[in-house]
């Protein structure tokens, strides 16, 4: 239930004061200007005056119209009124049409208190015949043209329920005021159309940057920690009888994890903002290192690529590398120590991937759950092409995962 009392004890029913005030305030620069035309231009007081007024609005119009007036008249309405009117971003180039809305809100804003100022002389009336009455009454004052007296004692005491009655409405104009303010300012500094479509692609953009950045730990640091745990599991084996397999194991492990930090550095840089930071250089060339590392640790891969990989383009050889390296990390996790074949061809018209691992049961169980497989897919889609997961259908138990990715436009 509103209390309608509530309005009279909050603080913020009175922001239109100061705020109001303000945009008189601001009326003071052009009104010189504007007295101008109400000297030069012939007519009566009341033409004079209407002059007047058209050149200020004229004036403090044209003075909303800079971009950074806007910036400014949504600082000044959310530190004074409490909006929270999102500020443009700062190079974005401010439209017209929201230049316009801008002067429409300072028009509005110098208009409302004047408007504000003459209400509250007029309604704080009241308050003055109480002060008289008080003061012992007799001093006749003038209202609208008509002279009041207000008589001391029993017949003046009406004046005060007047002044109560006074003081509860300035309360509830200044409230009424502040919402209006409150509500002009949301509709015309608010953002447009425009501008809600401009920052919802830079909230599309910066959710993409973020899962981008999350395949890519995925991607690497998922691999590395596979391959890794790999390694030692078979190093710990063959620590005894075989220490110089052990010791090029455990160079491999040392190699694959600084690799693996230079990923999560770039990583890092862009979360920062970096702009200093480059990412590492992976090439679908580089691919056989991964075969490489995880042989080292034991795996049994048969790794092959056919094709001009070189002539890729970067930024398809770099996905490409990372759906590699992530299709062998599934399989590595889901078959060691099972073989693993990978297959990676570069045709006239599309690039092959093919990975083949045994099928284990706790695979099956599992239906390959994870991260793994959707990051793969969301890879291959963006780069128009497909992807296929699942058990051989010739019924051997293997897990084929294949990709093709087009290397020419679709018509």
């Amino acid at each position: 239930m509103v209390n309608p009392l509530g309005t009279l004890v909050r603080i913020g029913s009175y922001r239109s004061v100061p705020f109001g005030l303000l945009g008189m305030a601001a009326t003071a620069v052009p009104f010189p200007i504007a007295l101008i035309p109400a000297v030069l231009i012939p007519g009566d007081a009341k033409a004079k005056l209407v002059y007047g007024m058209l050149a200020m609005a004229v004036l403090v119009g044209l003075a909303g119209l800079p971009g950074p007036m806007r910036r400014v008249s949504i600082w000044f309405s959310n530190q004074m009124l409490g909006t929270r009117i999102a500020q443009p971003p700062p190079h974005a180039k401010i439209a017209w049409a929201e230049r316009w809305r801008s002067a429409a809100w300072l028009l509005v804003h110098t208009g409302l208190g004047w408007i504000l100022f003459g209400l509250g002389c007029f309604l704080m009336l009241g308050c003055v015949f109480a002060v008289i009455w008080l003061g012992g009454g007799g001093t006749p004052i003038e209202v609208f043209g008509e002279r009041v007296r207000v008589e001391s004692g029993a017949a003046g005491l009406w004046t005060v329920p007047v002044a109560l009655v006074t003081l509860v409405v300035v309360a509830y104009v200044l409230a009424g005021f502040t919402k209006l303010f409150q509500h002009s300012a949301l509709s015309l500094l608010g953002p447009s159309a425009a501008e809600r479509l401009a920052a919802a692609e830079v909230r599309a953009n910066h959710f993409e940057q973020r899962n981008r950045l999350a395949r890519e730990l995925h991607d690497s640091i998922g691999h590395t920690l596979t391959t890794s745990t790999i390694q030692a599991a078979a190093a710990a084996e063959l620590v005894d009888s075989e220490p110089q397999l052990v010791r090029r194991t455990l160079g491999t492990i040392e190699e694959s994890s600084r690799a693996a930090l230079e990923d999560l550095d770039h990583v890092l840089g862009l979360l920062r903002e970096d702009r200093s930071s480059r990412e590492p250089e992976r090439r679908l060339l580089e691919a056989g290192t991964l075969a490489e590392r995880a042989r080292a640790g034991g795996a049994v891969i048969d790794y092959e690529l056919t094709g001009p990989a070189a002539e890729l383009p970067a930024t398809l050889s770099r996905e490409a590398y990372r759906i590699v390296q992530e299709g062998l990390t599934n399989a590595l996790r889901h078959a060691h120590p099972g073989p693993v074949t990978v297959r990676v061809a570069v045709l006239a018209d599309a690039l092959r991937i093919e990975i083949v691992n045994p099928l284990v049961e706790h695979a099956v169980a599992s239906g390959r759950g994870g991260n793994g497989l959707p990051g793969l897919t969301e890879r291959v889609e963006a780069l128009r092409g497909e992807l296929v997961a699942g058990p051989a259908i010739d019924g051997e138990p293997l897990w084929r995962l294949v990709t093709t990715i087009p290397l020419r436009s679709r018509s």
